[in-house]
C-alpha cells in the first residue's frame, strides 16, 4: 500500500515569506492522498517575516519546524533537518519551486529499488556564466567521484533511511554545493542511484541568492578545495 511508507520532505528555507505558503500548498495538493508525508522545514535565520508566517502555517500543514536564530547556510540547514528525520524516506528539496510537484510521485515509484533517486533538469533555464561554471565543475566532479548523475548539483533528492542515517553528520566541505557533496559521499559509500527526468522552470520569486557574478570566482575556488578534500582527506 502506498500510504504505509512514510516520507519526510525537507525544505531549507531562508527569507521566503512571499513564496513558502504557495510552496507548501503546491506540494500538498500534488501528493496528499497518495503519500503519507510531513514537511521538515529548516528555517535558516530569516529576517523577513518567514518565521512568523511558518508559525501560523503550522496549524494548516503537517510539519516539524527547525528554526535558527543565526544563518548557517544551505548545507548546514539541510544537515540539521537530516538529523531530525525519522521517516522511511526523505526528500530533500530546494525551496524555490522550479518544477511541477507531481514529480515527487515519479521519484517515489523507485524508492524500493534504489537508495538515492535524483531528479535531473531538462530544458534547464539558467544564466550563461552559471552554465560555464557548472560544466567545469561537473567535469572535475566526475573525474573525482564518478557519480552516475547528469545533474549532481540539483537538490531534488529522495533517499532511504540507510542513506540519510549514514550521511547525517559529515563535516560540510562544500557549503555552497550541498548536492554535489551529498551525492559524492553517497557514491563513496556505495549506494545505488536512479535518475528521473523533470522539466525545470524559472524561479518565480526573487533572484538566485548565492551565484551573483561577482561572487562566482570565490565560490568556485571554495568549491574546488571542498571537492578535493572530500576525495582525499575526508572519505
Amino acid at each position: 500500500s502506498l500510504m504505509k511508507d512514510k516520507l519526510e520532505i525537507l525544505l531549507p528555507v531562508y527569507n521566503e515569506v512571499d513564496y513558502i505558503e504557495k510552496l507548501l500548498k503546491g506540494i500538498d495538493k500534488a501528493i496528499k492522498k497518495k503519500i503519507n508525508y510531513r514537511f521538515l522545514i529548516c528555517e535558516d535565520g530569516s529576517n523577513d517575516g518567514t518565521k512568523k508566517l511558518l508559525t501560523k502555517l503550522k496549524k494548516k500543514y503537517n510539519f516539524k519546524l527547525i528554526s535558527k536564530k543565526k544563518r548557517k547556510g544551505f548545507s548546514r540547514a539541510v544537515q540539521d533537518g537530516i538529523k531530525k528525520a525519522r521517516a522511511d524516506y526523505l526528500l530533500m528539496m530546494d525551496s524555490d519551486g522550479q518544477c511541477d510537484f507531481k514529480n515527487i510521485l515519479k521519484l517515489w515509484k523507485f524508492r524500493k529499488e534504489f537508495d538515492s533517486i535524483n531528479a535531473y533538469r531538462v530544458k534547464r533555464i539558467d544564466y550563461a556564466y552559471r552554465k560555464i561554471f557548472s560544466t567545469a565543475c561537473y567535469i572535475l566532479y566526475q573525474l573525482l567521484f564518478n557519480v552516475p548523475l547528469k545533474d549532481p548539483s540539483f537538490t531534488f533528492i529522495m533517499v532511504n533511511k540507510k542513506v540519510y542515517r549514514s550521511l547525517k553528520n559529515y563535516n560540510v566541505l562544500c557549503p555552497d554545493g550541498f548536492s554535489w557533496e551529498f551525492n559524492a559521499r553517497a557514491k563513496m559509500k556505495g549506494f545505488k542511484f536512479k535518475e528521473v527526468k523533470i522539466i525545470h522552470k524559472k524561479r518565480k520569486y526573487g533572484e538566485t541568492k548565492i551565484y551573483t557574478y561577482k561572487n562566482l570566482p570565490k565560490i568556485a575556488i571554495r568549491h574546488l578545495i571542498g571537492m578535493l578534500k572530500i576525495k582525499f582527506f575526508n572519505g
